[in-house]
């Protein structure tokens, strides 16, 4: 449905919030449905859930050209 629709699935770091896991971003990025890595930050200190994020994409074997979040902003608008 994302192909389709056009979207990104998100990869979400909040510790709570691991809901899309290695094999699903393996599956996205088969299917060719970008990813987009975050941190569902609401202050600053939530901003080390980053690090949770990228190791979820790149468990799922996710490189820099399948995040969307890597690319300038003039590609991705």
């Amino acid at each position: 449905m994302a192909l389709e629709t056009g979207v990104a699935v998100e990869v979400n770091g909040l510790p709570d919030r691991l809901d899309l896991r290695d094999e699903h971003v393996r599956r996205a990025i088969e299917a060719g449905v970008p990813i987009v890595c975050s941190t569902d930050a609401h202050s600053i200190g939530g901003l080390g859930n980053m690090q949770l994020s990228v190791a979820t994409a790149r468990r799922g074997w996710a490189t820099a050209a399948h995040v969307l979040n890597t690319r300038p902003l003039e590609e991705i608008v």
